[in-house]
Parts: structure tokens; sequence; C-alpha cells
């Protein structure tokens, strides 16, 4: 202890500061049992001073001996000993103590040194003492010492440059904590720089400037401040109360801190309910990645460039590397290698023409955008274009080059490896388009889209407290509140189609600007310029257009992977298009079918969700309803049914399985659509056995006489016995 003591005090410096520390504190102690002793009306302690009657103040001496110690620093300064400078420094330490112990009288210029107010006093010695310590352990204000030599020191004004802006951006940082009324991270980031960065990021205290500056309109922020300074900071406060009272006495009972009264927010618990910024940042990021619309030249560019430059890196390694290989045989095959390079990408060419033509008269125009977003196609193409711009500058350098020189033997080698990935690539490209003319891979396809679009757009994090809730919740009559409508502004670089809303986003607007938000468009909408989009209620002064309209996604079409409605809208294109008289193909309908009643069995209970969430939700009209889902995937096909009892039979299948696992309330729309195929059936069957046979539920269309033995109203994971067939029957 002793060698520590030599090492960091002594031999430092800093042994005056010690005195001085020890002196305050001593002398901090001995007032406040002072004035406890005075208080309590101790008969053998000495009371307050008051000569002539006058109550002098403690105060007052404490003033007295720092401006003694001050002269006596300045006076002595010729004559300075280690063991003056010590004696100086007590001294000025025990004004110090006794000043600081009446700081709250000279901040309010009124004697409070027992009440709520006199607990200030105690901060500000506490304070002192805090950094009395960090000096006396070696610590400066943002390392002053360090900064001014590394300043001094510097031999360019680079250097400089860099110093001073550190020292200004820690300036900045320790103001911005200060105003958030965070004192204690604010002094102490002063000798520790890092704490700055938390405390300047962290949220204000509810009573501080920034609170005040900043937090006026944006409500959820203030509710998040008040809850965390009351769960947080009032316990921290209660106990640092109790160590102020047990070293410097009971002030008066302290009232809870009036923090400012919440904002009435949009909905109750809405600090809670909005999601976290990052989490959606990163997921919207996603989303706009998964669905922006990749150019098909893009990766073919690409790929040429670097084929470009690959062949101009490799034509100099042949020349290091001075391989000597038979210059004739090596202009044969790069010539071959670019030729059958030529070759095949104008068969991939036309064979990817002649797909996309078959593919839109035979089965869906929707093919033509999935055909030309798929990697393979893109890769295929530009790998293919890539080998044939880099063989044929290969056979460009050997015909001029040097015959009595070194051969590309490296550069045709790197020929043939990439002439070798061109025709795996090109068996990958034919298999991708056989897939997409396969009508069942198709739909595959298609149901896995929408199954990716049904996990984004209804997350299960996102309801998991609502699912299965059908009671609304709270409601705030907005009837009488300002309405703004935001319109539809010019996006000239991008589509008109919406594809996403950022709701997580929406939702923070709204909180932070305590209104209610409408979108007025549907995914999958074509917007036009100057139609409204978004409807705004409340406080719409704050309201900042461009930020709502980012929340807005727009591209060229309403493909599957955007949205759960487009994918059941392309299953039921292909059913159509094979229920056509060109097609007449009802197989590929029950194919059809079998997708949209996964992507509808997905889709009720969390639409049943959302709409228990939505209600009294700040951003609505963002997700369509089950009934629109419900008819978007099967309406047409039931319409153009006529005449086809396999599909009808499909879709009484679908019907019943949809009402057994659909909530009560999402019933009624299948109620009226089995009424609607009931009908139908009578119009178009009028002999009684094929009305019968149409009328059985069948999940294959044909199966047994009455339908299909599995009955999903009882347990689906039961077949049905023999005599339960015969009583559901007709």
């Amino acid at each position: 202890m002793a060698r520590w003591f030599d090492q960091t005090i002594v031999d430092t410096g800093r042994l005056p500061l010690f005195f001085l520390l020890i002196a305050f504190v001593l002398t901090f102690l001995f007032i406040r049992f002072s004035v406890r002793m005075i208080r309590a009306e101790v008969s053998w302690w000495p009371g307050n001073v008051t000569p002539g009657g006058v109550h002098v103040h403690h105060v007052f001496f404490g003033m007295m001996l720092m401006l003694l110690s001050g002269f006596g620093f300045v006076a002595v300064d010729p004559f300075r000993t280690p063991v003056l400078d010590c004696t100086l420094a007590a001294l000025f330490g025990i004004g110090s103590a006794l000043v600081l112990d009446e700081f709250a009288l000279l901040l309010h210029l009124r004697d409070v040194y027992w009440s709520e107010e006199g607990r200030t006093s105690i901060d500000a010695v506490f304070v002192a003492i805090a950094v009395g310590l960090l000096f006396l352990l070696g610590l400066q204000p943002f390392g002053v010492t360090d900064v001014v030599g590394e300043y001094r020191d510097a031999e360019d004004a680079a250097t400089r440059i860099v110093v001073l802006v550190v020292v200004v951006m820690n300036v900045a940082l320790a103001t911005i904590t200060l105003l958030k009324g965070k004192v204690w991270t604010g002094l102490a980031g002063l000798f520790v720089p890092v704490l700055l960065w938390f405390g300047a990021i962290r949220l204000a205290r509810p009573h501080s400037p920034w609170a005040r500056w900043r937090y006026r309109t944006r409500h959820r922020k203030l509710a998040k401040s008040i809850s965390r300074e009351e769960r947080f900071r009032e316990p921290l406060m209660r106990w640092k109360i109790v160590a102020q009272e047990a070293v410097a006495g009971r002030f008066g009972v302290p009232d809870k801190p009036a923090l400012p009264p919440p904002p009435s927010p949009v909905a109750p618990d809405l600090a809670e309910r909005v999601p976290g910024a990052l989490a959606s940042a990163i997921r919207w990021r996603r989303t706009r990645r998964q669905l922006r619309t990749v150019p098909t030249w893009r990766l073919p560019v690409v790929l040429v460039t670097a084929a470009i430059v690959a062949a101009w890196v490799t034509v100099g390694l042949d020349e290091f590397l001075e391989l000597q290989v038979d210059a004739g045989t090596l202009a044969t095959l790069l010539s071959v290698i670019a030729g059958s390079m030529a070759t095949l990408t104008g068969l991939v060419f036309t064979a990817v023409t002649l797909a996309m033509q078959f593919g839109a008269s035979s089965i869906s125009v929707r093919v033509i955008p999935m055909l030309q977003q798929e990697p393979v196609m893109r890769w295929s193409t530009g790998f293919f274009l890539a080998t044939f711009v880099y063989s044929v500058i290969i056979a460009i350098d050997l015909s001029v080059g040097d015959p009595n020189g070194p051969t590309p033997g490296l550069s045709t080698a790197i020929a043939f490896v990439l002439t070798t990935v061109s025709a795996y690539l090109f068996i990958a490209l034919v298999v991708k388009v056989g897939a997409i003319l396969n009508t069942a891979h198709l739909l595959r396809w298609i149901a896995h889209d929408g199954r990716a679009a049904v996990y984004r757009q209804y997350p299960l994090d996102e309801f998991a407290e609502t699912v299965g809730a059908v009671a609304p919740g709270p409601v705030v009559d907005a009837v009488e509140l300002p309405v703004a409508v935001i319109t539809m502004q010019d996006i000239a670089t991008r589509g008109r189609i919406l594809l996403a809303v950022d709701v997580a986003r929406l939702q923070r607007h709204a909180a932070d600007w305590g209104v209610r938000i409408e979108v007025l468009v549907a995914v999958g909408d074509h917007v036009p310029q100057g139609v409204p989009v978004v409807e705004v209620r409340g406080d719409v002064a704050e309201v900042d257009t461009p930020r709502v309209l980012r929340c807005l996604l727009f591209g060229d079409a309403h493909q599957p992977s955007v949205s759960p409605a487009a994918a059941l809208q392309a299953i039921s294109d292909i059913a159509l298009k094979a229920m056509s008289s060109g097609g007449n193909d009802p197989t590929v309908v029950v194919q059809a079918l079998d997708h949209t009643e996964e992507l509808l069995l997905m889709l009720a209970p969390r639409v049943r969700a959302a709409d228990a969430a939505e209600s009294g939700a700040v951003v609505t009209g963002v997700r369509r309803t089950w009934a629109d889902y419900l008819a978007i995937g099967t309406d047409e096909i039931r319409r153009h049914s006529t005449g086809q009892a396999q599909v009808q039979r499909r879709l009484r299948a679908l019907f019943t399985t949809l009402l057994a696992a659909c909530a009560t309330g999402q019933q009624a729309p299948i109620h009226e659509r089995s009424a609607m195929l009931d009908a139908q059936a009578r119009r178009d069957w009028p002999d009684d056995l094929d009305r019968d046979l149409a009328s059985a539920a069948d999940r294959q269309g044909y199966g047994s006489e009455w339908g299909s033995l599995w009955v999903p109203t009882q347990d689906p994971r039961r077949p049905v016995t023999q005599d339960e067939r015969c009583e559901d029957g007709p």
C-alpha cells in the first residue's frame, strides 16, 4: 500500500490534491455531524454562531478559507515547498466543504438546509468528491494533457485537425448528455469519453431540456422516457436518498417526483405494441430486396466485363509463366469453344423465347416475368457470353502475338473450365424451363412464393398475443379530428404498383406524431399520380409527407412473391386457362385448388389475428380481409366451372375444409359460396345422379361415388368408416 501511495500520489505530484480531498471529506462529515447535533438540540454541543443575534452560516467561513488559501498560493509561489502546498490545499478543501455544504442556500438564496431543496447540497458534495477522486487517480477531462501534447507535437496539419475534431465531438456529446439530464453520466464521461456515447444515444429524462425541446410531439418517446424513469431511476434515487440521509441527516419527507403527464396516446399500450426500430428496419430491407425487380441485363453485363478483365490478367500471367504448348492446337480449341458458346447462346435465347410464348398462350402470362426473374436464366446467359468473349480475346492474343513467344496455355485451360461450367448451367436452364412449363411444378413454385408472402405480411410474432382473439380493442373516436390526405407523387424512376407497406415504421411515425394513419390503397393496386394513398387523422401539423411516402414500396408488377393475393390470383389464372375451351384440363384445376386451399388455410388464423390486433390500431387499411382472399382464390374458378363436375366436387371439398378450420366469424362468406355452388349444380345437372355426384365433396374431384372418404368436419387424421360414409351421403 505504501509503495502504491508513493508511486501513484507522491511521485506524480498529486500529494496536495490528496490532502485537499481528505480535508474536504473530513470537514463535510464534521460539519454535518455538527448541524445534526444542533438540530437535535444537544445541550453540551456548541450551537450556531450568532454574534449580536446574527446567524452566521458556515458558508461564510468557507469562503474566507478559500480566499485565504487562494491568495496564499499566489503570494508564496516563489517560496513554495511540499509542506506549504499541502497546507494550503488542505485549507482550500476545508473551505470548499463548508461552501458546498450550503450550496442550496447559494442556489435558492434562502435557507433550505433541511428542506427537500437542501438535497442539492449533498449532490454537489458527492459530485465534488467523485471529481476529486478521478483527478487523484490521474484521469483528466478528455485527456487534456495528452491532447495538448499531441496537438503541440503534430508535424502536419491533418493530425491537428483530427485532434480538434475529436475534442469538439467529445464536447458536443458531453453537452447532449447533460442536456438530457444525465448529470452523473456526463461528468463521468468527461474522464471516460466512451460513456458519453451511451449518454448521448439513450433517451433523455422527462424533465430535461432535451425532452422539453425534442419530445414535445414525439409522444411515444416521452412515454418511454417516463416509463424508464419510473421503473429504473426512481428505485435508484430512493437508495441514494437513504445513503444521503445516513450521512447528512433526514431532510423533509420528499414527494414523488412529478413527472410530466404522459401524452394521451392513440392506443393505451402503444409503446409496447410498436415494433423495435432495428428489427423492423432489417425486416423492411429484406422485404425490399426480395420484391425488387432485378434488371435482366445487369448480371450478363457484369460477367462479360469480368471476362474481359480476366482475359487481360491471364494473358499477362501466360507471359510470366512462359508455357510452351502447340499454338495450332490451342487456336483450334479456342475457335471451337467460341463457336460453341455462340451457338449455345443462340439456342438459349430461342428456347427461352419459345418457352415464354408457349407458357403465355397455354398456361399464363405470369410465366414471362417469373422466367425473366429466374437467376438461372441470367447466370446462364451471362456465363455463356462471358465464356465466348474470353475465348475470343485469348484467340486474338494468340493470333497477333509473337510466334516464338510463350503460348497462352493457362488462358486456354481456364477457357475450357468455363466451357464445362457453361455446360452444367445449360442443363440447369433446361431443367428450370421444363419445370416452369410443367403446370404442377409451376403451381408449386407459385404456392411457395405465396407462402413466403404470407409469412412476410402476417408474421406470427406480431400477432402472437392476439391469435384466436375476436374481442375488439379500445377504439378512440376520431371523427372530429383534423384530416390530411397524402396523394401519390411523381415517381418516374419506379413503377406505380404498390408492392409493400412498412407498417412498423408507420406505427412509429403515428406514435411520434400522435395521429392515426389509414392506407387507402391495397397491395397490388396501380396508383396513378395525384390519387390519395394515405389519410392522417389527428394533429397533422407535425406530419412529414415524404417520410410517410417512404414507407410505401412501389414496383412494376404484382407478382406472387409480393402478396398472398397475387399468389392466389396467379393460381386462379392458371386454373382458368385450364378450363378454357382450348385447354379443358380439369386435373390442372384440381391441382390449382389444392394449393389455393393450402394458402387459405394458412391465411385464415393469421387474418383473424390481424383483424383483432387492428382494432384500435394507429395504422389501418394495410391488409385485405378474409372475404377478399376467399373471393380471389375461388370466385373466378367457381364461375367458370359450369359443366365441370370434377372442379365442382373439389371446390366443395375446399369449402368443407375451410368451414372446419375457420372460426365462426369467418364462416359466413364460405356458406355464401357453398350456397352459390349448390345453385350452380342445380342449374348445370338436371339429372338427379349427376347433380348428386357433382354435389359430393371430393378432394381429387373424382373418387368414390358419394365423395371423398376423408371428412374434414371430424378428425382430419382419421379415415371415415363405411357406416359414417353412408350416413353422410345424400
